[in-house]
C-alpha cells in the first residue's frame, strides 16, 4: 500500500472507531481530541488488561424492582445501582437479604449495605482504578475473594462466585455504582 493510501485508511479507521472528525476546529475540536485521547487511553488500558467494560442495560421493570428492594428498608430507601459490568456479563435479578440489596449478574454479585462487614476480616487495602483515590479492602469469606469499599453512607461489596472474574476485573467495575436518579 502506498503511503498516502495508508494515511487515508488510518484516518478513516479512526473516524469509524471513535466517531471523531479527523479535522476538528475551534475549542470544541480540542475538547473532542482530548476526549478521543482519553477514550483511546482507556481502550488501550482495557485491551492491555484483555477485557472491556460496558453499561448495564436495566429495563424499566428491573428499575422498579430495584426501587422496591431499597424501599423495604427504613432510612435506606435511596437506590444505588451498578452501572457498568465486564462485557459479556448480564444482569439477572435483585434481591433483599438481611440488611443489604444484592444485584445478581451472570459472573458477579454486587451488594449494597449500610454496614461494613469487612472490618472483622484480615485483608489487603487497595486503591480502586479510575476512582479518585477510593480505597477498598480485599478479604476472603469461605474461599471467595470479596472487595468492600465505602460509597457515601453505604458499603458496596463485590465478588465473583466460583471465581468467575479476576480481582482486576472486579476492581475495574467496582466503583461504577451510583445513586439511581429517575
Amino acid at each position: 500500500m502506498r503511503h498516502p493510501q495508508w494515511i487515508a485508511a488510518s484516518i478513516a479507521t479512526s473516524i469509524l472507531f471513535t466517531g471523531i472528525s479527523a479535522q476538528p476546529s475551534s475549542a470544541a475540536g480540542n475538547t473532542e481530541r482530548q476526549a478521543a485521547s482519553v477514550a483511546s487511553n482507556s481502550a488501550a488500558a482495557s485491551q492491555k488488561l484483555n477485557f472491556t467494560v460496558s453499561d448495564v442495560p436495566y429495563s424499566s421493570a428491573e428499575y422498579k424492582k430495584i426501587i422496591q428492594a431499597f424501599a423495604s428498608f427504613d432510612g435506606f430507601e435511596t437506590a444505588y445501582v451498578p452501572t457498568r459490568m465486564i462485557t459479556g456479563d448480564s444482569f439477572s435479578k435483585v434481591c433483599v437479604a438481611g440488611d443489604s440489596v444484592t444485584f445478581f449478574f451472570k459472573y458477579m454479585r454486587v451488594s449494597v449495605s449500610p454496614r461494613d462487614y469487612s472490618h472483622s476480616y484480615k485483608g489487603t487495602v487497595v486503591t480502586l482504578p479510575e476512582s479518585n483515590n477510593v480505597k477498598g479492602k480485599w478479604y476472603k469469606v469461605n474461599g471467595t475473594d470479596m472487595l468492600t469499599f465505602p460509597l457515601k453512607d453505604r458499603y458496596v461489596t463485590i465478588f465473583a462466585p466460583y471465581h468467575s472474574l479476576s480481582k482486576t476485573k472486579l476492581e475495574h467495575v467496582a466503583v461504577d455504582v451510583s445513586k439511581y436518579a429517575p
